[in-house]
């Protein structure tokens, strides 16, 4: 055992009427500063919420279209455009069958110009 194992913890007197007030305001100080914090971070959890939000809203107000296009006979040709759809499973079907039919390449791209199936 060591040393400071041996020692009996000290006694705690009783605290005085102004000791205890003095300790009540520090330690209500205390948890008003904790209450600030909390408060500070809540509200920037709602900003972010709110411009997660908004964001999302104008990228739905956006319609979204896909276009199927495919080159036929030889991979070093023009890219034929198939039409332009509303949503991707009409985009698919007509780039399947495409390729079916004996297209040599074909692609779905979105608005943004990206390519989001190829074959």
């Amino acid at each position: 055992m060591r040393f400071f194992e041996f020692q009996t913890p000290k006694v705690q007197k009783p605290l005085s009427p102004a000791q205890a007030r003095l300790r009540s305001l520090r330690d209500q100080a205390k948890r008003a500063q904790a209450a600030i914090k909390a408060e500070r971070a809540r509200q920037k959890i709602q900003a972010g919420q709110m411009d997660l939000a908004k964001v999302e809203s104008t990228h739905r107000k956006k319609s979204q279209s896909y276009k199927t296009i495919y080159k036929m006979n030889n991979p070093y040709t023009a890219w034929v455009s198939a039409g332009t759809y509303g949503d991707f499973n009409n985009a698919l079907s007509m780039a399947l069958r495409k390729k079916k039919a004996g297209a040599v390449a074909v692609q779905i791209v979105d608005n943004a110009k990206m390519v989001v199936y190829s074959s």
